[in-house]
């Protein structure tokens, strides 16, 4: 007599299982940080911890994996644009491309200059282009690396790159999250953007002063000087400093314009790389191929001797190639899974409705709009879900406060786009350190834009500034057609 199979019934995690999923987390990166190794093994550890607490909430491996499998489909795409990350790096060595742009930029950007450049050109580029990955993936590429050359400190750098590039995200007409968060709160892209620059303009004053400040603290020592001068005579004896070399660039900003995917993107400029390599520097194509696989090297791309280039010069080079971001893709893949689980299970249905359920108040829902749109992106990398989640939860409670869904929507959205930069699991911020060489965490306190729109949204509230309340210093682009 067979036994039929006895069907468990699921039900959501209690809030100190919940929670302790996130502590588990956060208490094993937090440690693996500490030792300086990679937070995989914690992410994995935390995975399985995951599984444990929805096995007791009457969930099956099948019900935990077919989510997953689902979600990872989207993840696959991540995955290959960041090694072709590391393929698009190494081959813009191969052809000469970004040491012929340093060659030429070197003497005429000053070291002092460097941080707020690096800053303030990303993010004029990404308001225009409206992409914050292909704007890091050139012209902060090309701005960490003459930085290198000049021995101003990468992490500053670094930090400047990440917020400069991500500007765009809430100030450009052409940037999806613009065009989403006006969805959202039901207005026009224009109007948005308006609500949003509340937030944004003051952060990017603040931080251009403060990036000033730090670059002439930083920059502008002889030895800088001397050490950009050593490294244009060494990038003039190895590579054809033909101004036909960037070509390859302008074409990554022509197609990103276009809005061409970016995996077509680089996967033509690479392969472009590779071909202008072997005409102007007359590199062979089998080694084109080797350092878009396993990096560009001076010795074994370019067949010269390592020894009498300086380490700065050789630092500056040797570098790049898909190999080298097959930690990063992995860690998108794990978190991925991570933050898969917790939603299916509704765990962080559970932490919002406990934690959130009775805020009240302009300051305290400005709050935890930021708070709430924090944990999400810190769980699913996800800054359009962190602006949905907060409107369900908070826009009848900001409502009664006499705030509307713009409101919500920019605070949620202005917090979200931005800490997907700051968290050292989120693609985002995988693919920053990928691209800077410089982790997450040691960047993070010179990313002013990434965590100090999330600071302006609180302050802002505490003085009702900006406001449905308050004075607006803008009418509804809806106003004024009928008007």
């Amino acid at each position: 007599m067979s036994k039929e199979k006895k069907i468990r019934e699921k039900k959501k995690p209690l809030f100190i299982e919940a929670i302790s999923m996130i502590v588990v987390l956060l208490a094993l990166v937090i440690y693996s940080v500490k030792l300086d190794i990679s937070i995989i093994p914690a992410m994995m550890i935390a995975i399985v911890w995951s599984m444990v607490v929805a096995y007791r909430c009457g969930y099956g491996w099948n019900d935990i994996m077919a989510p997953v499998y689902e979600r990872e489909k989207g993840v696959v795409e991540v995955f290959f644009i960041i090694l072709l990350i590391g393929a698009f790096i190494s081959t813009m060595m191969f052809s000469g491309t970004i040491p012929v742009i340093i060659y030429y930029l070197i003497n005429v950007i000053s070291p002092s200059l460097m941080i707020v450049l690096s800053f303030l050109l990303t993010a004029i580029v990404s308001v225009i282009i409206g992409t914050s990955w292909g704007t890091a993936g050139t012209v902060g590429v090309i701005m960490l690396a003459i930085a290198q050359s000049m021995g101003v400190p990468l992490p500053i750098v670094a930090g400047a790159v990440a917020s400069g590039s991500h500007v765009g995200q809430l100030c450009s007409p052409m940037a999806d999250t613009s065009n989403v968060a006006a969805s959202f709160a039901d207005v026009d892209t224009m109007t948005m953007i308006k609500r949003m620059a509340y937030y944004t303009l003051p952060v990017i004053g603040i931080a251009t002063i403060l990036y000033a400040v730090l670059g002439f603290m930083n920059g502008s020592g002889s030895g800088d000087m001397a050490s950009a001068q050593l490294i244009h005579q060494e990038i003039g004896s190895v590579f054809n400093t033909n101004v036909l070399v960037i070509l390859p660039m302008v074409l990554v900003f022509i197609l990103t314009f276009m809005k061409k995917p970016i995996v077509m993107t680089l996967g033509i400029t690479s392969l472009l790389g590779i071909v202008f390599g072997m005409i102007f520097n007359g590199f062979s194509f089998g080694e084109g191929l080797n350092a878009l696989y396993s990096g560009f090297t001076v010795a074994g791309s370019a067949g010269i001797a390592e020894e009498g280039f300086s380490d700065i010069f050789l630092n500056l080079c040797n570098r790049g190639g898909a190999t080298s971001m097959v930690s990063p893709a992995i860690i998108v893949i794990v978190a991925s899974m991570y933050g898969t689980i917790l939603m299916e299970i509704k765990a962080l249905d559970v932490i919002a409705e406990t934690v959130f359920s009775k805020v009240k108040s302009r300051v305290l829902l400005s709050t935890s709009a930021v708070v709430l749109a924090g944990l999400i992106v810190s769980l699913t990398s996800s800054s359009f879900l962190a602006g949905m989640m907060p409107k369900d939860l908070f826009l009848k409670k900001f409502e009664e406060e006499g705030m509307d869904s713009m409101d919500l929507v920019s605070a949620a959205l202005s917090a979200s786009t931005q800490y997907l930069t700051c968290i050292p699991w989120c693609d985002t911020a995988i693919f920053l350190a990928g691209i800077s060489g410089v982790s997450t965490l040691a960047a993070l306190p010179y990313n002013f834009f990434g965590w100090g729109c999330s600071a302006m949204v609180i302050v802002l509230s505490i003085f009702g500034i900006g406001y449905k309340n308050g004075t607006r210093m803008f009418k509804l682009e809806s106003q004024k057609v009928i008007e």
